[in-house]
């Protein structure tokens, strides 16, 4: 199905406000619960929100300062989505639908193994700045911006890309991070 630029970013605003609003709730968690981890290899409440927050604010910056630098216009209610080689591999890999682990690159690795809900508030507030960024780049062709993939420089993604990358991203964790909660082991 086809997609116009201007869908895809009210698709992005809806469900990235969706997703605030589920991350809001991860305060009723205790540290303890935060950091709790059902086994070894897999992370935590806490670390799902710090991988988030840390791959999210690199493709935020660099969003933000190519659209300070130059403003690329086209009727994006008309312009269709345009998702790049790379960018479609990365789609298909982060889609929620997609049930294989993957690793992650170390650029996009959680910080810190322990901590408290500061991290939420990391998050929020890096989400409702992407939001905002989208919502006031109207008639902005995001086919026609064009990054390197904070993991690798050699992978090139066009901000369509990027918010299908972070909107499947952000589904993809949220899923676990209900796994984790849902733990029949989850302290109370």
């Amino acid at each position: 199905m086809k997609q116009t630029i201007k869908e895809l970013k009210e698709n992005f605003i809806s469900d990235s406000e969706f997703f605030v609003k589920e991350i809001d709730k991860l305060y009723s968690l205790n540290d303890n619960q935060l950091n709790w981890k059902p086994a070894s290899d897999v992370w935590s409440v806490a670390e799902c929100v710090e991988h988030l927050a840390v791959t999210n604010k690199l493709y935020f910056d660099e969003m933000e300062k190519q659209l300070s630098e130059k403003q690329i216009s086209c009727n994006d209610s008309e312009e269709i989505v345009k998702h790049k080689f790379f960018g479609k591999l990365i789609i298909k890999a982060v889609d929620p639908a997609n049930v294989k682990k993957t690793k992650t690159f170390s650029v996009f690795k959680p910080e810190k193994s322990s901590s408290d809900n500061s991290v939420i508030d990391k998050l929020i507030n890096i989400q409702k700045d992407l939001i905002n960024l989208v919502s006031i780049s109207l008639n902005i062709d995001f086919n026609k911006y064009v990054m390197s993939s904070p993991a690798s420089k050699l992978i090139k993604e066009n901000f369509s890309d990027v918010l299908e990358i972070i909107r499947l991203h952000n589904q993809r964790h949220l899923l676990q991070i209900n796994r984790i909660v849902s733990d029949k082991n989850f302290p109370n």
